[in-house]
């Protein structure tokens, strides 16, 4: 899509600024932490940002917060040919890739800046988290590790320990707004309720408008009223059952949201906004009581965890589970 973050021909968004001179200023002060574990609750140009600090780090000519983009590394990295910048992704790593690295890196001057940059560190296998544990406990000479995360709270305790770790900041709710109404042309109360389902992340709301998702939500929520005005929460089955696991997640929102107009909420505190009356009307249901919806909400949770973190898992068995046992 066109707003995906784009590395290679360098892509920048305004709310980056800031954190990238946080970041900048605590290489200059600190050069011997080398390795910093970048954490985004959602994806905040994580990886944008990410790339941008390897560039910094491995230009030769780097003036204050800028790398030079004249320099040969500075070249190389915009060729996607530095030798010495390894991006690797959770899904690809092993344990033989790693240390295959490790040895190449072994090998080089030790004037020579080398970057490892490890994506999802949470969704590692305890062997490869076992393997770079034992590299960034005693790191090569002048090797940067970049390590990213979206939920810190799963990372192994022992790889936290010996890292920085570093919270990616989201955005101002406003400012957002804002940057996206000249990206996109939808109604205030459209982008607010996309941005705050996506957690603040501007990039990920214009995705989630852009796509079949945002249309499949109305459909969600209407199969929701039947399965509430019904006590049959198996009805939600066919629309949950796909390959997309953001579908669970939009119906947590739905959930969560009941449930602070349950509580007296204020509404502005609510993530749907454009069906907060739809929403509310859920609260004349017969069968709805704050116990058996808080259930749901429970299972759901640990339905969409599973879903995300654990594998060979059979999804239709895990749904049919929650949605019964509500």
């Amino acid at each position: 899509m066109a707003y995906e973050n784009n590395v290679n021909n360098f892509m920048w968004y305004p709310w980056l600024n800031n954190q990238y001179k946080k970041i900048i200023n605590f290489y200059n002060k600190n050069r011997y932490s080398t390795i910093i574990v970048y954490n985004s609750i959602n994806d905040n140009s994580n990886n944008l940002l990410c790339y941008a600090v390897s560039r910094r780090l491995i230009c030769q000519n780097s003036n204050c917060y800028k790398s030079c983009n004249v320099c040969n590394n500075c070249i190389l990295m915009s060729n996607n040919n530095y030798p010495y910048y390894y991006k690797l992704h959770h899904l690809t790593l092993n344990i033989q890739k790693i240390r295959d690295i490790i040895t190449n890196i072994s090998k080089l001057s030790l004037k020579q800046v080398k970057v490892i940059y490890i994506t999802n560190i949470e969704k590692l296998t305890y062997q490869i988290i076992s393997t770079l544990l034992k590299i960034i406990e005693y790191p090569p000479s002048m090797t940067y590790f970049i390590l990213s995360c979206n939920n810190i709270s799963i990372v192994p305790m022992t790889i936290r320990s010996r890292c920085i770790c570093w919270s990616i900041q989201i955005p101002n709710e406003n400012y957002s707004i804002k940057w996206l109404q000249t990206i996109i042309h939808n109604k205030e109360i459209i982008i607010r309720t996309s941005l705050r389902i996506c957690n603040g992340s501007p990039i990920n709301a214009i995705l989630l408008l852009q796509s079949k998702l945002w249309n499949s939500r109305y459909v969600l929520l209407n199969q929701l009223n039947n399965a509430l005005l019904k006590n049959n929460m198996l009805l939600l089955l066919p629309i949950l059952n796909t390959n997309d696991n953001k579908i669970i997640y939009l119906l947590i929102t739905f959930i969560s949201d009941i449930i602070k107009l349950m509580k007296n909420t204020n509404r502005s505190f609510l993530m749907n906004l454009d069906s907060i009356n739809k929403i509310n009307s859920f609260l004349s249901t017969d069968n709805i009581n704050i116990y058996k919806i808080y259930k749901l909400w429970d299972n759901l949770i640990k339905c969409w965890y599973y879903l995300n973190y654990k594998n060979n898992i059979n999804r239709e068995l895990l749904i049919l589970h929650f949605l019964v046992n509500w």
